[in-house]
């Protein structure tokens, strides 16, 4: 990438990432508290009292699934992008493959061929690795912020709940929070993104014609490595996780009491 592009080649395909996560995280917030409503309603459960671990589980799974229809489109232009960049190097270019000029490009031609559908190719795996993702991101959030809440029981400032948690605990728990999405979900986004990208890897080949399925797909991936192929890239991943969540957790939360603290007023 560095030899062909440049700096600026490591943020091809930029844009759609950046608007796809704005949209997820503001979604999923949204109605990860929504749905924990319905909850509390169904089960007759007062607005004050928590949730248990399994019910903040499915919350957040249903969130997920919610986010994924949101998300699915932004992701396979981003995906669409960055791999028709890398298919080019190291080679003359391929006059039977289309050429993007960018994301509306990428949008331009999808609805062109393919129809609104062509938005949603993968949207199975995507909706599969968002519910259990998202799952796991806010059911993994919520159990390590009980445990420091009740270790904290033993010292001479007990907790009383989770809007006592310092920066440290917002942050340690928003760290594997990121962590345990991507444990659960990576071998499944793995699947997604070369359902996605199908069509840009093979153009112009006679491969062209061939769009594998899940089952096929899956196949595939083992085939090229067996189960460590399905998690290939998830080091780095993890490094860029817990950073990044935890920001994000540490930003929900101060914002969160902040709301609270007005809406007092």
């Amino acid at each position: 990438t560095w030899n062909n592009e440049g700096f600026r080649g490591f943020y091809r395909g930029l844009t759609s990432p950046l608007v796809g996560a704005m949209a997820e995280n503001a979604i999923a917030f949204y109605a990860y508290n929504r749905i924990q409503g319905v909850i509390r309603t169904a089960t007759g459960a007062r607005p004050e009292d928590s949730l248990s671990l399994p019910q903040l589980f499915l919350s957040g799974g249903l969130s997920g699934t919610i986010c994924a229809f949101v998300i699915s489109p932004v992701e396979l232009v981003k995906c669409k992008l960055q791999v028709e960049n890398v298919q080019g190097y190291g080679g003359p270019a391929n006059p039977a493959a289309v050429k993007f000029k960018g994301p509306l490009s990428v949008v331009s031609h999808l609805l062109r061929t393919q129809g609104l559908t062509g938005l949603y190719k993968g949207i199975t795996p995507t909706v599969a690795r968002e519910t259990i993702g998202v799952g796991f991101w806010f059911g993994a959030y919520e159990l390590v912020c009980r445990q420091l809440v009740r270790a904290s029981q033993h010292s001479a400032k007990p907790l009383r709940s989770k809007a006592d948690l310092g920066p440290a605990g917002i942050i340690l728990a928003g760290g594997c929070a990121g962590i345990s999405y991507n444990l659960a979900s990576y071998p499944i986004d793995v699947v997604k993104s070369f359902i996605q990208t199908a069509d840009v890897r093979s153009a112009g080949s006679s491969l062209a014609a061939e769009r594998p399925g899940i089952a096929g797909t899956i196949r595939i991936v083992y085939g090229r490595g067996g189960i460590p192929a399905f998690y290939r890239g998830l080091g780095i991943t993890l490094l860029r996780a817990f950073p990044a969540n935890a920001a994000m957790f540490m930003t929900y939360e101060y914002l969160s009491r902040l709301a609270a603290e007005l809406h007092k007023k």
